[in-house]
Parts: structure tokens; C-alpha cells; sequence
């Protein structure tokens, strides 16, 4: 979710320049300042997960990803928006330590190769179709969607991940 959430927003930064009636840099870190969040806690969620265990760290960070997109599609100022992009991009970046901590302990030595080939291909696929797709969606819809679809994503996939994924 994190990677491609900040991917899909690329084409709403306009969206976003205009209904706020801000400047272009103000507007570019809606995606710069969640990028680095992303980047920093990146390094955190490994070593929480170490301590407090797979399942309950993920359901947090998907949990605060979700947070944050609620957050992102009803602000009513820039500020608003970058803090929301913010809590949104620390709780998407749980998913890819905590998927690739995941795939080692369930798939072990043996068939962690294979596994981790397939998240890669997963990590380079989403951002690849992200675009496009929310490129749509904000020319349809409004750069408010994304965050709204985001959102809707986010839920589904802390249903499905509490009900499907067991401590590791």
C-alpha cells in the first residue's frame, strides 16, 4: 500500500495546487515529505516487528495507513494534507519489511527465493499501473479520490489481514 499510495497520488498533486490555492513546491511535498516518512520508518518497522510480533505491527501500520487516508481526503488545508500524507505514509510503510520478514518465516530457506522474487515483481508492478489508474480516477473524480480509494484499499486489506494472517 505505502509505495503505491505515493505513486497514485502523483497525478492529484495538480489537483491539489489548485483546490488549495497553493504554489507548485507546497504542493510537490505531498509527495516528497511522505516519501521520506516512508523512507525513515521503513527502517523501524523491522525491528518493532522483532519485538511485538509480525501480525499486531502490521494491523497497526495498515490501521494508521488507513487513519491517514481519512485524514488526506477530507483536509481542508495544505497543512492538513501534509500531515495526513504523513500519517499515511508511516503506517504504509510497514508493508514491504514486514512482507518480506513475513515470507521468511512462513516460506523459510527453501522457498524464500521464490517468494521474495514475487514480491519484487509485486513492488515494481504497483507503482507501475498506480498511475495510470489514478491518473483516471483524478481526472474523473477529483484528486480526492485517490485518497478515498486509498482508504477504501487500506480497509479491505487490514479485514482481510486480520482474519487470514496469523503471528509469525
Amino acid at each position: 500500500l505505502g509505495p503505491m499510495s505515493l505513486h497514485m497520488f502523483f497525478p492529484a498533486v495538480p489537483g491539489v495546487r489548485s483546490s488549495m490555492a497553493v504554489g507548485e513546491s507546497l504542493a510537490q511535498m505531498t509527495v516528497s515529505l511522505p516519501l521520506f516518512v516512508m523512507a525513515f520508518l521503513m527502517l523501524a518497522y523491522g525491528s518493532l516487528s522483532d519485538r511485538l510480533g509480525r501480525r499486531p505491527v502490521l494491523l497497526a501500520g495498515i490501521l494508521l495507513f488507513v487513519v491517514g487516508s481519512v485524514l488526506a481526503a477530507v483536509a481542508e488545508s495544505i497543512w492538513m494534507l501534509l500531515v495526513a500524507r504523513c500519517v499515511q505514509a508511516a503506517g504504509g510503510a510497514c508493508g514491504p519489511p514486514l512482507s518480506r520478514a513475513i515470507a521468511r518465516d512462513v516460506y523459510g530457506a527453501d522457498r524464500l527465493v521464490k517468494m521474495i522474487a514475487y514480491l519484487t515483481m509485486a513492488f515494481a508492478l504497483g507503482p507501475m499501473i498506480a498511475v495510470p489508474i489514478s491518473g483516471q480516477m483524478v481526472a474523473l473524480w477529483g484528486w480526492r479520490s485517490v485518497v478515498i480509494f486509498a482508504a477504501v484499499a487500506g480497509a479491505a486489506i487490514a479485514v482481510i489481514a486480520y482474519f487470514v494472517i496469523r503471528e509469525t
